[in-house]
Protein backbone atom coordinates (compact mmCIF):
# COMPACT_ATOMS: atom_id res chain seq x y z
CA UNK A 1 0.00 0.00 0.00
CA UNK A 2 2.74 2.47 1.01
CA UNK A 3 4.82 1.56 -2.09
CA UNK A 4 1.84 2.18 -4.38
CA UNK A 5 1.18 5.51 -2.67
CA UNK A 6 4.80 6.60 -3.04
CA UNK A 7 4.81 5.70 -6.74
CA UNK A 8 1.59 7.65 -7.28
CA UNK A 9 3.05 10.75 -5.58
CA UNK A 10 6.28 10.42 -7.56
CA UNK A 11 4.29 10.11 -10.79
CA UNK A 12 2.21 13.19 -9.94
CA UNK A 13 5.32 15.30 -9.19
CA UNK A 14 6.96 14.16 -12.44
CA UNK A 15 3.79 15.00 -14.37
CA UNK A 16 3.64 18.52 -12.89
CA UNK A 17 7.32 19.18 -13.76
CA UNK A 18 6.80 18.00 -17.34
CA UNK A 19 3.70 20.20 -17.75
CA UNK A 20 5.54 23.28 -16.40
CA UNK A 21 8.52 22.64 -18.69
CA UNK A 22 6.24 22.27 -21.71
CA UNK A 23 4.38 25.49 -20.81
CA UNK A 24 7.59 27.54 -20.84
CA UNK A 25 8.49 26.07 -24.21
CA UNK A 26 5.11 27.18 -25.61
CA UNK A 27 4.66 30.65 -24.03
CA UNK A 28 6.71 32.14 -21.18
CA UNK A 29 4.31 35.01 -20.35
CA UNK A 30 1.29 32.72 -20.00
CA UNK A 31 3.44 30.28 -18.03
CA UNK A 32 4.18 32.92 -15.39
CA UNK A 33 0.44 33.59 -15.01
CA UNK A 34 -0.22 29.88 -14.51
CA UNK A 35 2.67 29.58 -12.03
CA UNK A 36 0.92 32.18 -9.86
CA UNK A 37 -1.83 29.58 -9.45
CA UNK A 38 0.45 26.99 -7.86
CA UNK A 39 1.07 28.78 -4.50
CA UNK A 40 -2.67 29.38 -4.17
CA UNK A 41 -3.34 25.74 -5.01
CA UNK A 42 -0.77 24.70 -2.41
CA UNK A 43 -2.29 26.92 0.31
CA UNK A 44 -5.81 25.65 -0.42
CA UNK A 45 -4.63 22.04 -0.46
CA UNK A 46 -2.70 22.46 2.81
CA UNK A 47 -5.72 24.04 4.47
CA UNK A 48 -8.02 21.17 3.53
CA UNK A 49 -5.28 18.62 4.23
CA UNK A 50 -5.02 19.79 7.84
CA UNK A 51 -8.78 19.75 8.26
CA UNK A 52 -9.07 16.29 6.71
CA UNK A 53 -6.19 14.94 8.80
CA UNK A 54 -8.02 15.88 11.99
CA UNK A 55 -11.29 14.58 10.59
CA UNK A 56 -9.78 11.26 9.46
CA UNK A 57 -8.03 10.82 12.82
CA UNK A 58 -11.27 11.43 14.72
CA UNK A 59 -13.10 9.06 12.39
CA UNK A 60 -10.53 6.27 12.84
CA UNK A 61 -10.47 6.65 16.63
CA UNK A 62 -14.25 6.60 16.88
CA UNK A 63 -14.44 3.60 14.53
CA UNK A 64 -11.98 1.77 16.80
CA UNK A 65 -14.01 2.72 19.88
CA UNK A 66 -17.22 1.59 18.18
CA UNK A 67 -15.75 -1.75 17.07
CA UNK A 68 -14.30 -2.44 20.51
CA UNK A 69 -17.60 -1.47 22.17
CA UNK A 70 -19.69 -3.72 19.93
CA UNK A 71 -17.25 -6.64 20.25
CA UNK A 72 -17.30 -6.41 24.06
CA UNK A 73 -21.08 -6.08 24.26
CA UNK A 74 -21.70 -9.02 21.95
CA UNK A 75 -19.29 -11.14 24.01
CA UNK A 76 -20.94 -10.04 27.27
CA UNK A 77 -24.52 -10.11 25.96
CA UNK A 78 -25.74 -12.62 28.55
CA UNK A 79 -24.61 -10.32 31.39
CA UNK A 80 -26.28 -7.32 29.74
CA UNK A 81 -29.53 -9.25 29.30
CA UNK A 82 -29.86 -10.80 32.75
CA UNK A 83 -29.09 -7.45 34.42
CA UNK A 84 -31.55 -5.62 32.14
CA UNK A 85 -28.94 -3.19 30.82
CA UNK A 86 -29.89 -3.39 27.12
CA UNK A 87 -31.23 0.16 26.95
CA UNK A 88 -28.30 1.64 28.89
CA UNK A 89 -25.78 -0.09 26.63
CA UNK A 90 -27.69 0.84 23.49
CA UNK A 91 -27.72 4.49 24.64
CA UNK A 92 -23.92 4.31 24.99
CA UNK A 93 -23.65 2.83 21.50
CA UNK A 94 -26.00 5.48 20.15
CA UNK A 95 -23.79 8.23 21.59
CA UNK A 96 -20.65 6.72 20.01
CA UNK A 97 -22.50 6.23 16.72
CA UNK A 98 -23.71 9.85 16.63
CA UNK A 99 -20.15 11.09 17.23
CA UNK A 100 -18.89 8.83 14.42
CA UNK A 101 -21.66 10.00 12.09
CA UNK A 102 -20.76 13.64 12.78
CA UNK A 103 -17.08 12.91 12.07
CA UNK A 104 -18.00 11.21 8.78
CA UNK A 105 -20.26 14.11 7.79
CA UNK A 106 -17.46 16.57 8.54
CA UNK A 107 -15.12 14.58 6.28
CA UNK A 108 -17.71 14.52 3.50
CA UNK A 109 -18.26 18.26 3.97
CA UNK A 110 -14.57 19.06 3.49
CA UNK A 111 -14.40 16.85 0.40
CA UNK A 112 -17.54 18.43 -1.07
CA UNK A 113 -16.08 21.90 -0.48
CA UNK A 114 -12.53 21.14 -1.64
CA UNK A 115 -13.29 20.15 -5.23
CA UNK A 116 -15.53 23.13 -6.09
CA UNK A 117 -12.89 25.50 -4.64
CA UNK A 118 -10.16 23.89 -6.78
CA UNK A 119 -12.40 24.01 -9.87
CA UNK A 120 -13.25 27.65 -9.14
CA UNK A 121 -9.56 28.56 -8.86
CA UNK A 122 -8.77 26.75 -12.12
CA UNK A 123 -11.64 28.57 -13.85
CA UNK A 124 -10.41 31.92 -12.51
CA UNK A 125 -6.96 31.34 -14.00
CA UNK A 126 -8.42 30.24 -17.32
CA UNK A 127 -10.40 33.47 -17.25
CA UNK A 128 -7.23 35.40 -16.39
CA UNK A 129 -5.45 33.89 -19.41
CA UNK A 130 -8.35 34.85 -21.69
CA UNK A 131 -8.41 38.40 -20.29
CA UNK A 132 -4.64 38.69 -20.72
CA UNK A 133 -4.86 37.41 -24.29
CA UNK A 134 -7.68 39.86 -25.06
CA UNK A 135 -5.72 42.74 -23.55
CA UNK A 136 -2.72 41.89 -25.75
CA UNK A 137 -4.88 41.72 -28.88
CA UNK A 138 -6.36 45.17 -28.11
CA UNK A 139 -2.84 46.56 -27.71
CA UNK A 140 -1.69 45.06 -30.98
CA UNK A 141 0.19 42.09 -29.53
CA UNK A 142 -0.90 38.83 -31.05
CA UNK A 143 -1.48 35.71 -28.89
CA UNK A 144 -2.02 32.49 -30.80
CA UNK A 145 -5.35 30.68 -30.35
CA UNK A 146 -3.38 27.43 -30.14
CA UNK A 147 -1.42 28.76 -27.17
CA UNK A 148 -4.62 29.68 -25.31
CA UNK A 149 -6.17 26.25 -25.93
CA UNK A 150 -2.91 24.56 -24.90
CA UNK A 151 -2.75 26.50 -21.61
CA UNK A 152 -6.35 25.67 -20.77
CA UNK A 153 -5.29 22.02 -21.08
CA UNK A 154 -2.13 22.65 -19.04
CA UNK A 155 -4.22 24.04 -16.16
CA UNK A 156 -6.39 20.91 -16.24
CA UNK A 157 -3.27 18.72 -16.16
CA UNK A 158 -1.95 20.60 -13.11
CA UNK A 159 -5.25 20.33 -11.23
CA UNK A 160 -5.79 16.64 -11.95
CA UNK A 161 -3.18 15.26 -9.45
CA UNK A 162 -4.97 17.05 -6.64
CA UNK A 163 -8.10 15.11 -7.46
CA UNK A 164 -6.37 11.85 -6.52
CA UNK A 165 -7.46 12.56 -2.98
CA UNK A 166 -10.97 11.64 -4.11
CA UNK A 167 -10.01 7.99 -3.59
CA UNK A 168 -10.31 8.59 0.13
CA UNK A 169 -14.00 9.12 -0.32
CA UNK A 170 -14.37 5.44 -1.17
CA UNK A 171 -12.97 4.56 2.27
CA UNK A 172 -15.68 6.66 3.87
CA UNK A 173 -18.32 4.87 1.84
CA UNK A 174 -16.95 1.52 3.03
CA UNK A 175 -17.05 2.80 6.60
CA UNK A 176 -20.68 3.79 6.21
CA UNK A 177 -21.53 0.31 4.94
CA UNK A 178 -19.76 -1.20 7.98
CA UNK A 179 -21.69 1.11 10.31
CA UNK A 180 -24.97 0.00 8.74
CA UNK A 181 -24.05 -3.66 9.38
CA UNK A 182 -23.27 -2.89 13.03
CA UNK A 183 -26.60 -1.08 13.42
CA UNK A 184 -28.41 -4.04 11.90
CA UNK A 185 -26.87 -6.39 14.51
CA UNK A 186 -27.61 -4.01 17.39
CA UNK A 187 -31.23 -3.59 16.30
CA UNK A 188 -31.96 -7.32 16.20
CA UNK A 189 -34.38 -8.48 18.87
CA UNK A 190 -33.62 -11.28 21.32
CA UNK A 191 -34.38 -14.75 20.01
CA UNK A 192 -37.32 -15.20 22.36
CA UNK A 193 -41.07 -15.63 22.21
CA UNK A 194 -42.58 -12.12 22.10
CA UNK A 195 -42.91 -10.89 25.68
CA UNK A 196 -46.66 -10.77 26.24
CA UNK A 197 -46.38 -10.95 30.02
CA UNK A 198 -47.79 -8.04 31.98
CA UNK A 199 -47.40 -9.12 35.62
CA UNK A 200 -45.06 -6.89 37.63
CA UNK A 201 -44.88 -8.44 41.06
CA UNK A 202 -43.29 -5.93 43.41
CA UNK A 203 -41.21 -8.51 45.25
CA UNK A 204 -40.84 -12.16 44.31
CA UNK A 205 -40.89 -14.70 47.13
CA UNK A 206 -38.49 -16.92 45.20
CA UNK A 207 -40.34 -20.20 44.74
CA UNK A 208 -39.20 -21.94 41.52
CA UNK A 209 -40.88 -24.98 39.99
CA UNK A 210 -39.97 -26.96 36.87
CA UNK A 211 -42.78 -29.11 35.48
CA UNK A 212 -41.72 -31.67 32.88
CA UNK A 213 -39.44 -29.11 31.21
CA UNK A 214 -37.83 -30.10 27.92
CA UNK A 215 -35.35 -28.12 25.88
CA UNK A 216 -33.33 -28.61 22.69
CA UNK A 217 -31.03 -26.22 20.88
CA UNK A 218 -31.94 -28.08 17.69
CA UNK A 219 -34.22 -30.96 16.73
CA UNK A 220 -31.42 -33.55 16.73
CA UNK A 221 -30.29 -33.37 20.34
CA UNK A 222 -32.48 -32.79 23.38
CA UNK A 223 -30.59 -31.17 26.27
CA UNK A 224 -33.27 -31.43 28.97
CA UNK A 225 -35.55 -34.46 28.98
CA UNK A 226 -38.53 -33.82 31.23
CA UNK A 227 -37.11 -32.01 34.29
CA UNK A 228 -39.17 -31.78 37.49
CA UNK A 229 -38.08 -30.07 40.73
CA UNK A 230 -39.15 -27.40 43.21
CA UNK A 231 -37.08 -24.78 45.02
CA UNK A 232 -38.84 -23.24 48.01
CA UNK A 233 -38.42 -19.54 48.96
CA UNK A 234 -35.11 -18.92 50.75
CA UNK A 235 -33.66 -22.35 49.93
CA UNK A 236 -30.14 -22.88 48.64
CA UNK A 237 -30.24 -25.59 45.99
CA UNK A 238 -27.20 -26.97 44.19
CA UNK A 239 -27.27 -28.60 40.76
CA UNK A 240 -24.40 -30.97 39.96
CA UNK A 241 -23.45 -33.33 37.17
CA UNK A 242 -20.88 -33.99 34.50
CA UNK A 243 -20.17 -31.52 31.70
CA UNK A 244 -23.06 -31.47 29.24
CA UNK A 245 -25.61 -32.76 31.74
CA UNK A 246 -27.79 -29.66 31.23
CA UNK A 247 -26.97 -27.69 34.39
CA UNK A 248 -26.22 -24.34 32.75
CA UNK A 249 -29.20 -24.74 30.43
CA UNK A 250 -31.50 -24.68 33.47
CA UNK A 251 -30.03 -21.29 34.40
CA UNK A 252 -30.55 -19.96 30.86
CA UNK A 253 -34.20 -21.02 31.00
CA UNK A 254 -34.86 -19.46 34.42
CA UNK A 255 -33.37 -16.15 33.27
CA UNK A 256 -35.22 -16.44 29.94
CA UNK A 257 -32.12 -16.28 27.80
CA UNK A 258 -33.77 -19.19 25.96
CA UNK A 259 -37.34 -20.42 25.68
CA UNK A 260 -38.34 -23.90 26.79
CA UNK A 261 -39.32 -26.44 24.13
CA UNK A 262 -42.04 -28.02 26.26
CA UNK A 263 -43.30 -28.07 29.84
CA UNK A 264 -43.67 -25.18 32.27
CA UNK A 265 -41.51 -23.09 34.60
CA UNK A 266 -43.27 -21.38 37.49
CA UNK A 267 -41.96 -18.67 39.79
CA UNK A 268 -44.19 -18.03 42.81
CA UNK A 269 -46.78 -20.33 41.19
CA UNK A 270 -46.95 -18.08 38.10
CA UNK A 271 -45.71 -19.05 34.64
CA UNK A 272 -42.53 -17.04 33.94
CA UNK A 273 -43.96 -16.05 30.54
CA UNK A 274 -46.76 -14.19 32.32
CA UNK A 275 -44.25 -11.84 33.95
CA UNK A 276 -43.11 -8.66 32.23
CA UNK A 277 -39.58 -9.64 31.15
CA UNK A 278 -37.68 -6.53 32.24
CA UNK A 279 -39.34 -6.48 35.66
CA UNK A 280 -38.84 -10.23 36.09
CA UNK A 281 -35.13 -10.13 35.31
CA UNK A 282 -34.61 -7.14 37.60
CA UNK A 283 -35.23 -9.47 40.57
CA UNK A 284 -32.65 -12.07 39.53
CA UNK A 285 -28.92 -11.83 40.27
CA UNK A 286 -26.48 -13.91 38.23
CA UNK A 287 -22.83 -14.91 38.73
CA UNK A 288 -21.45 -16.72 35.69
CA UNK A 289 -18.38 -18.95 35.58
CA UNK A 290 -16.77 -16.90 32.82
CA UNK A 291 -16.89 -13.52 34.53
CA UNK A 292 -17.20 -10.81 31.90
CA UNK A 293 -15.88 -7.35 32.74
CA UNK A 294 -16.07 -4.42 30.35
CA UNK A 295 -13.20 -2.05 29.62
CA UNK A 296 -14.55 0.50 32.10
CA UNK A 297 -14.02 1.42 35.75
CA UNK A 298 -14.68 -1.05 38.58
CA UNK A 299 -17.69 1.03 39.64
CA UNK A 300 -19.15 1.07 36.12
CA UNK A 301 -18.70 -2.70 35.83
CA UNK A 302 -20.56 -3.16 39.10
CA UNK A 303 -23.52 -0.91 38.27
CA UNK A 304 -23.61 -1.61 34.51
CA UNK A 305 -24.76 1.96 33.94
CA UNK A 306 -27.48 1.91 36.62
CA UNK A 307 -27.34 5.50 37.89
CA UNK A 308 -29.64 4.66 40.81
CA UNK A 309 -26.74 2.85 42.54
CA UNK A 310 -24.40 5.32 44.27
CA UNK A 311 -20.72 4.83 45.07
CA UNK A 312 -21.52 4.83 48.79
CA UNK A 313 -23.99 1.98 48.25
CA UNK A 314 -21.36 0.06 46.29
CA UNK A 315 -18.81 0.46 49.09
CA UNK A 316 -21.33 -0.56 51.75
CA UNK A 317 -22.25 -3.72 49.82
CA UNK A 318 -18.56 -4.48 49.22
CA UNK A 319 -17.84 -4.25 52.96
CA UNK A 320 -20.77 -6.57 53.73
CA UNK A 321 -19.35 -9.38 51.60
CA UNK A 322 -15.72 -8.49 52.44
CA UNK A 323 -14.45 -7.47 49.00
CA UNK A 324 -13.90 -3.76 49.72
CA UNK A 325 -10.28 -4.22 50.84
CA UNK A 326 -8.93 -5.60 47.56
CA UNK A 327 -10.81 -2.96 45.52
CA UNK A 328 -9.44 -0.09 47.61
CA UNK A 329 -5.89 -1.44 47.12
CA UNK A 330 -6.19 -1.13 43.34
CA UNK A 331 -4.81 2.05 41.72
CA UNK A 332 -7.66 4.62 41.93
CA UNK A 333 -9.79 2.08 43.81
CA UNK A 334 -13.33 1.93 42.44
CA UNK A 335 -12.26 4.16 39.52
CA UNK A 336 -9.59 1.67 38.38
CA UNK A 337 -10.06 1.02 34.66
CA UNK A 338 -10.28 -2.69 33.92
CA UNK A 339 -8.37 -3.85 30.85
CA UNK A 340 -10.07 -5.85 28.10
CA UNK A 341 -12.16 -8.72 29.55
CA UNK A 342 -10.72 -8.00 33.02
CA UNK A 343 -7.24 -9.36 32.31
CA UNK A 344 -5.61 -6.76 34.61
CA UNK A 345 -6.98 -8.45 37.75
CA UNK A 346 -6.86 -12.06 38.92
CA UNK A 347 -9.55 -14.64 38.21
CA UNK A 348 -10.47 -14.80 41.90
CA UNK A 349 -10.86 -11.01 42.04
CA UNK A 350 -13.05 -11.08 38.94
CA UNK A 351 -15.26 -13.68 40.61
CA UNK A 352 -15.56 -11.53 43.73
CA UNK A 353 -16.54 -8.52 41.60
CA UNK A 354 -19.15 -10.67 39.90
CA UNK A 355 -20.53 -11.62 43.33
CA UNK A 356 -20.70 -7.95 44.30
CA UNK A 357 -22.40 -7.03 41.02
CA UNK A 358 -25.13 -9.59 41.68
CA UNK A 359 -25.42 -8.59 45.35
CA UNK A 360 -25.91 -4.90 44.46
CA UNK A 361 -29.23 -5.53 42.71
CA UNK A 362 -30.53 -7.17 45.94
CA UNK A 363 -32.03 -10.08 44.00
CA UNK A 364 -34.86 -12.26 45.25
CA UNK A 365 -33.40 -15.13 43.24
CA UNK A 366 -29.63 -15.61 43.08
CA UNK A 367 -27.92 -17.84 40.52
CA UNK A 368 -24.27 -18.91 40.80
CA UNK A 369 -23.29 -20.72 37.63
CA UNK A 370 -20.13 -22.78 38.31
CA UNK A 371 -18.63 -19.81 40.14
CA UNK A 372 -15.84 -21.77 41.83
CA UNK A 373 -14.86 -24.25 39.14
CA UNK A 374 -11.61 -22.67 37.97
CA UNK A 375 -9.94 -20.74 40.79
CA UNK A 376 -7.23 -21.48 43.35
CA UNK A 377 -7.97 -22.85 46.82
CA UNK A 378 -7.32 -19.54 48.63
CA UNK A 379 -9.68 -17.62 46.35
CA UNK A 380 -12.24 -20.38 46.75
CA UNK A 381 -12.29 -19.83 50.53
CA UNK A 382 -12.92 -16.10 50.07
CA UNK A 383 -15.67 -16.80 47.57
CA UNK A 384 -17.19 -19.42 49.86
CA UNK A 385 -17.48 -16.81 52.62
CA UNK A 386 -19.06 -14.36 50.19
CA UNK A 387 -21.42 -17.08 48.96
CA UNK A 388 -22.70 -17.75 52.47
CA UNK A 389 -23.46 -14.06 52.94
CA UNK A 390 -25.15 -13.32 49.62
CA UNK A 391 -27.28 -16.49 49.63
CA UNK A 392 -28.67 -15.76 53.09
CA UNK A 393 -32.45 -15.15 53.14
CA UNK A 394 -32.90 -15.49 49.38
CA UNK A 395 -33.60 -18.32 46.95
CA UNK A 396 -30.25 -19.44 45.58
CA UNK A 397 -29.30 -21.90 42.87
CA UNK A 398 -25.65 -22.96 42.75
CA UNK A 399 -23.96 -24.91 39.98
CA UNK A 400 -20.46 -26.11 40.88
CA UNK A 401 -17.94 -28.76 39.91
CA UNK A 402 -16.35 -28.76 43.36
CA UNK A 403 -18.77 -30.71 45.53
CA UNK A 404 -17.04 -29.46 48.68
CA UNK A 405 -18.55 -26.02 48.07
CA UNK A 406 -22.16 -27.21 48.20
CA UNK A 407 -22.15 -29.54 51.21
CA UNK A 408 -24.30 -27.06 53.18
CA UNK A 409 -26.94 -26.73 50.45
CA UNK A 410 -30.55 -27.41 51.53
CA UNK A 411 -31.00 -29.63 48.51
CA UNK A 412 -28.74 -31.06 45.80
CA UNK A 413 -30.12 -31.97 42.38
CA UNK A 414 -27.96 -34.52 40.54
CA UNK A 415 -28.19 -34.53 36.74
CA UNK A 416 -26.96 -36.97 34.13
CA UNK A 417 -27.47 -36.71 30.37
CA UNK A 418 -30.33 -34.20 30.61
CA UNK A 419 -32.24 -35.99 33.38
CA UNK A 420 -32.47 -35.69 37.16
CA UNK A 421 -31.19 -38.93 38.66
CA UNK A 422 -31.07 -38.00 42.37
CA UNK A 423 -32.30 -35.31 44.78
CA UNK A 424 -31.37 -34.88 48.45
CA UNK A 425 -28.94 -33.33 50.93
CA UNK A 426 -25.21 -34.05 50.79
CA UNK A 427 -25.41 -36.69 53.50
CA UNK A 428 -28.60 -38.26 52.13
CA UNK A 429 -27.06 -38.66 48.68
CA UNK A 430 -23.82 -40.13 50.05
CA UNK A 431 -25.80 -42.66 52.08
CA UNK A 432 -27.60 -43.82 48.92
CA UNK A 433 -24.32 -44.75 47.25
CA UNK A 434 -25.59 -43.66 43.83
CA UNK A 435 -24.33 -41.39 41.06
CA UNK A 436 -23.58 -38.51 43.45
CA UNK A 437 -21.36 -40.80 45.51
CA UNK A 438 -19.49 -41.76 42.34
CA UNK A 439 -18.96 -38.09 41.46
CA UNK A 440 -17.75 -37.39 44.98
CA UNK A 441 -15.28 -40.30 44.96
CA UNK A 442 -13.90 -39.33 41.55
CA UNK A 443 -13.36 -35.77 42.71
CA UNK A 444 -11.69 -36.90 45.92
CA UNK A 445 -9.22 -38.99 43.87
CA UNK A 446 -8.46 -36.02 41.59
CA UNK A 447 -7.72 -33.81 44.60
Amino acid sequence: VYTDGFLMVFGDVLRVMMVIGTMFMVNKELSYIVLLMLPLMYLITRFFQKKLKVSFSTERNLTSVQNSFVQERLAGMSIIQVFNRQKAEFDKFDKINIELKNALLKTVFYFSLFFPVVDLLASLFIGTILVYAGYNVINGKEVGAGDIIAFIQFISLLVRPLRQIADRFNNIQRGLVGAERVLKIMNEEENLTPNKGTIKKESLEGKIEFRNVKFAYDEKQQVLKGINFTVNPGETVAIVGATGAGKSTIISLITRLYDITDGQILVDDTDIYDYELYHYRSQIGVVLQDVFLFQESIAENLTLGNKNITLDEIKKAAEEIEVNDFIEKLPNGYHFIVSERGSSISLGQRQLLSFLRAYLVNPKILILDEATSSIDHESEKLIQKATEKITKNRTSIIIAHRLSTIEKADKIIVMHQGKIVEIGTHQELLSKGGYYTTLNKNQTKEN
